[in-house]
């Protein structure tokens, strides 16, 4: 390509931050229009988010689904390992991008997920989400629960759809490695986007690539990310949860909360399959009238109890 034309592309980019622009580019695939969003959690969950006002972001390695990051990383690797093998040793594009995925293999970033559905009523969401202990489904009106207009700066509390196309998985991959080499290419000094943050920008989309088995799903996930290179983190927690420590930070929500009478724009309850829903719902009912929520309406799953 020459420099006339990568300098043309350069001026079609805004070159500010890598997160988003690709999720401008790729808006359609990341967002739509949707009425509710449902949250899968326990009991104990559930009254915390409804009455903090808050969603715990769970670090993905440690999440029932945690190897599915592996999946993002394979397409990845695919995709980066073709093109290092494509270019001559002494090519400084190859150096870059060998120092990118090298990057991403030692995961210097911690990732955090809060995962959503458009379905508040699925057997696998039940089986990963609740476990064993009696499973919650609280579904929140979208467009109050979450800034709509979306910003598109990675701090914000919005989700975004996950993405089980592997062909759009690879064209975000790769559109994330052209706009890097574009800039290195026209650097005269150093590169517009380093290695690390190339491999930042990457390892941040990763969460929401999943294998196309797992559509049924229509999952939405918040993504935060931790790193040690940047220049704000989020207070590290942990609690006990079954056999394991999990790591998790604390997500306010969105400041229209407060348009709200500092009530979630909570539409619906759903109550998992249980031998004793009917008295779960009676608790629940009570607990949301002396909380601020008498018309929060409680349904109980369709799905057969075993």
């Amino acid at each position: 390509m020459s420099k006339s034309k990568l300098e043309q592309d350069l001026l079609n980019i805004d070159m500010k931050a890598l997160i988003p622009l690709i999720s401008k580019e790729f808006r359609k695939y990341f967002t739509k229009n949707i009425k509710a969003l449902y949250h899968y959690t326990n009991l104990e969950g559930a009254q915390g988010i409804i009455s903090d006002k808050t969603f715990w972001a769970s670090h993905i390695k440690f999440m029932n689904d945690s190897k599915e990051y592996s999946h993002g990383l394979e397409v990845c690797e695919s995709i980066v390992q073709k093109l290092i093998q494509e270019l001559p040793i002494e090519n400084p594009r190859r150096a870059y991008l060998e120092e990118v995925f090298t990057i991403l293999e030692e995961q210097d970033t911690d990732i955090f997920v809060v995962s959503f559905c458009e379905s508040g009523d699925l057997l696998s969401q039940w089986r990963g989400y609740s476990r064993s202990q009696h499973g919650i489904s609280i579904g929140f009106d979208f467009s109050s629960l979450f800034d709509v207009s979306f910003h598109l700066s990675e701090e914000n509390f919005f989700p975004r759809k996950v993405i089980y196309d592997h062909k759009v998985q690879e064209r975000i991959i790769r559109r994330i490695i052209n706009v890097s080499l574009i800039s290195l290419e026209l650097s005269e000094v150093k590169p517009q986007f380093s290695p690390k943050e190339v491999a930042r920008t990457i390892g941040y989309f990763l969460p929401l690539f999943k294998h196309a088995t797992f559509s049924e799903e229509k999952e939405w996930r918040i993504i935060v990310t931790n790193s040690k290179s940047m220049p704000y983190q989020h207070e590290l927690k942990f609690r006990a949860r079954d056999n394991i420590i999990l790591p998790y930070i604390e997500l306010e929500t969105h400041n229209k909360v407060l348009q709200n009478d500092h009530r979630l724009p909570v539409n619906q309850i759903i109550i998992g399959p249980s031998g004793t829903n009917e008295f779960t719902a009676n608790s629940i009912n009570y607990y949301l009238k002396n909380v601020g929520y008498p018309t929060v309406p409680i349904k109980l799953s369709h799905i057969p109890y075993r």
